[in-house]
């Protein structure tokens, strides 16, 4: 969990590498559009999967038990549809609209922070369910430690990427994580591997959308 905004990172010189191609062959904004698509074909939809299953949870259940156990279905609903569509269109968009001189280091720098989120979450959470869950592990092998190495990392991807505008975007996921973790350690308890998930592709689009805010 340490090493997971390295993984980021990672993912963000794939985009980086496709989008360069892409750019070669086709128009910004399909280059944009597809890009995109590479990060879910990439991460095998597994962080869209626990947003959706959010999604529904928080749509359809009354209380703690039953949330979770909607999370826990595997089926999907209109809700997470509908939210599923809205938030990779909000990524391409937002991508799209960022300028060419900075879009290089957005693909870099957004899947990094996304990981950084859900490795916050799981250090300074308790995790929601009494039974086991695939997010479990998780939350039980991640601490103060890994919180502040994993920090460590990103601040310095962060500077490297955008300077002190690095740090800024940094600080502002950092409270969308704390407002995120304290929402759902009222509503269940603490966190799952779900939440971890839908705090990873909000986090990338709040990234965005900041990078668009500072640069446009």
């Amino acid at each position: 969990m340490s090493l997971f905004p390295l993984v980021g990172l990672l993912i963000g010189l794939i985009l980086l590498g496709v989008r360069s191609l892409l750019a070669l062959l086709l128009p910004p904004l399909l280059a944009d559009i597809l890009v995109i698509a590479t990060l879910v074909v990439v991460t095998g939809a597994l962080h869209l999967d626990g947003f959706a299953d959010t999604i529904d949870g928080l749509a359809g259940g009354k209380d703690r038990e039953r949330t979770l156990a909607i999370m826990k279905d595997s089926r999907i609903g209109s809700f997470a549809v509908v939210a599923l569509v809205l938030i990779v269109g909000l990524k391409a968009a937002a991508l799209a609209e960022i300028p060419e001189a900075v879009k290089s280091q957005a693909l870099m720098a957004f899947p990094v922070l996304g990981r950084w989120s859900a490795v916050q979450l799981a250090a300074w959470f308790d995790y929601a369910r009494s039974g086991y869950g695939t997010g479990q592990a998780f939350v039980r092998c991640t601490g103060r430690r890994e919180s502040a190495i994993s920090t460590l990392i990103t601040a310095v991807i962060m500077v490297l990427i955008f300077g002190m505008a690095g740090l800024t975007t940094l600080l502002v996921i950092a409270v969308f994580t704390a407002l995120f973790g304290l929402f759902f350690r009222t509503r269940l308890g603490g966190v799952t591997g779900d939440i971890m998930g839908a705090a990873c592709e909000i986090s990338e689009a709040v990234v965005l959308l900041v990078v668009c805010g500072l640069f446009v």
